[in-house]
């Protein structure tokens, strides 16, 4: 059995509890986030084939809050910069 194939091998138990509690494959070393779909589809491609100390389950809606949040500091940022804008007009 090759290494790959072990790898693959080990993250089967993952697979079946990311889907089954409809969790997200993240790796924190380079913030990625997966649904078990996507990273599978991945895996067939020879990509994204790490360990499993590589991966965490987690929720995918906790990366929705954090975009959300981004969204909103961007688009304060803006409105300053339109509004200084403004005042210098």
């Amino acid at each position: 059995m090759s290494i790959k194939e072990e790898i693959l091998l080990e993250l089967e138990p993952l697979f079946e509890k990311a889907e089954k509690e409809k969790l997200w494959f993240h790796c924190s070393y380079q913030d990625l986030w997966f649904s078990p779909k996507d990273l599978k589809n991945y895996q067939k491609q020879g990509r994204f084939i790490w360990g499993v100390d590589n991966w965490t389950l987690r929720n995918p809606m906790e990366k929705a809050k954090e975009l959300n949040n981004a969204i909103s500091s961007l688009e304060f940022q803006k409105e300053e910069l339109l509004k200084n804008i403004k005042e210098e007009i």
